[in-house]
């Protein structure tokens, strides 16, 4: 039953545009199943006692007093608690969740095996879906959404958005490649889905957030090979694999019939010989960064916006959870409540700068608390989450959650291998040994 739950919770975690109602109240899949399966842990003795055990973590204290200061700003500052209760409610799930995945120690494996596996198919799932609503001009369009701004049907299959549907596509991917090859099959299949997955998701901040992860994953990796005079090389096969599927995947766009923009672009050539051709892009979208138009240049009024409310007490104590919409229109779209999908932007509107202190306190928590077998892929996903949060927030979603659990769980026979290497700072650092009693039963 723990299993089920456990894939139950994965799968979830992958259906933000979905809800169910529950005793008269809205709720995503990907909250309502993590209270199942957090019940189901409290349920028995044997596990609730580890899941009492794990509220006591470090990481998921410092967590909690973040979601206490979120309480705090909005009892204070938030002109509708209602508004706020949404957010604050999904956050206590969160901690819950978290709680819970801790709870299970080794089985923690579980989660990563499950999120790994289902990589592969919602990529390819949502290329298909790309295709299709794009090729039948919107005869067919589900698990899609219809970018007014380029004209083009992007992928978002059964997340909230497509950036959030391209984001989490990276982070498990990430994951994947922290197995330094020992699992090369999956990882070379993986390598040609999930860049098709992102290139239907048309989200340009995912390649740039996969490419900054694996940057700092191999840089970290060169380190520890350099400093312990070792000559490794296994942690090579992932990125390397990953950058020719990119490189194919962009490859494949080229070809692709034209969509959207590209279309406009194409007619006036077509009708004008004399004018050069235009160079393939992989599309309108993905090619165009714009940092005065776009959406780019949306973000930043928006952050405009948000300023206008952050001086005197509400800069270091905030506005309260979830309240902007209530005092600003998003921009250009009069009558539109705002939102702010920012993650710095937001947290300092919400909680100010003790909330974004807090945030950087848990950050380093966590970091302070990975295994040192884990700790280069754990910047690589620090790096990753902090670039596609910057642009699109799934700060609340349980994906987040779940990564960080599984970044600080304890490490299985096999994976603390000679290929890991590892400093003897590395290893005098570790903290992750304070809960090194969590495993389960």
């Amino acid at each position: 039953m723990t299993f089920a739950l456990v894939i139950a919770v994965v799968v979830s975690s992958f259906l933000g545009h979905y809800v169910v109602t529950i005793a008269g109240y809205n709720l995503r899949w990907e909250q309502a199943v993590p209270l199942f399966f957090v019940g189901w842990l409290i349920a028995y003795a044997r596990t609730r006692a580890d899941f009492l055990r794990a509220l006591t973590h470090p990481v998921v204290l410092v967590f909690g007093v973040f979601v206490a200061w979120n309480v705090v700003a909005t009892l204070v500052f938030s002109p509708s608690l209602g508004k706020s209760a949404s957010i604050l409610v999904w956050f206590v799930i969160d901690l819950l969740l978290l709680a819970g995945i801790i709870s299970l120690g080794a089985r923690a494996k579980w989660f990563e095996n499950a999120g790994i596996r289902a990589v592969v198919p919602w990529g390819l799932a949502g290329f298909a879906a790309f295709i299709v609503a794009n090729a039948s001009h919107g005869g067919f369009t589900p698990g899609t959404d219809f970018d007014g701004m380029y004209q083009v049907y992007v992928a978002r299959l059964t997340s909230q958005e497509a950036n959030i549907y391209a984001s989490i596509l990276v982070l498990w991917t990430l994951l994947l490649v922290a197995r330094k090859g020992r699992d090369r099959v999956w990882m070379v299949i993986a390598a040609v889905a999930v860049p098709l997955g992102v290139i239907g998701s048309q989200t340009r901040t995912a390649v740039f957030c996969l490419a900054a992860g694996l940057i700092v994953y191999l840089v970290y990796e060169a380190k520890r090979s350099f400093q312990a005079r070792q000559r490794r090389t296994g942690f090579w096969f992932g990125p390397v694999v990953l950058v020719v599927g990119i490189a194919v995947a962009y490859g494949v766009a080229t070809i692709l019939p034209a969509f959207g923009e590209d279309v406009a672009r194409a007619e006036p050539s077509a009708t004008s010989p004399s004018e050069p051709a235009a160079t393939p892009e992989p599309s309108g979208k993905l090619g165009d960064i714009d940092f005065e138009g776009g959406n780019i240049g949306f973000r930043i009024e928006v952050a405009k916006a948000a300023a206008e409310d952050m001086s005197g007490a509400n800069l270091w104590l905030g506005n309260g959870t979830n309240t902007f919409s209530l005092r600003h229109d998003q921009p250009g779209s009069p009558g539109v409540p705002g939102h702010i999908i920012m993650l710095p932007v937001q947290i300092l509107y919400d909680v100010g700068i003790v909330g974004l202190l807090l945030l950087v306190g848990l950050v380093v928590t966590v970091l302070r608390h990975v295994p040192w077998q884990r700790r280069p892929i754990a910047w690589a996903v620090v790096v990753a989450f902090s670039a596609a949060a910057t642009l699109t927030s799934m700060f609340w979603f349980s994906i987040t959650w779940i990564v960080v659990a599984l970044l600080i769980r304890p490490v299985m026979d096999g994976e603390g291998t000679p290929e890991d290497g590892g400093s003897p700072t590395d290893r005098s650092t570790d903290s992750s040994t304070t809960y090194s009693s969590l495993k389960g039963l």
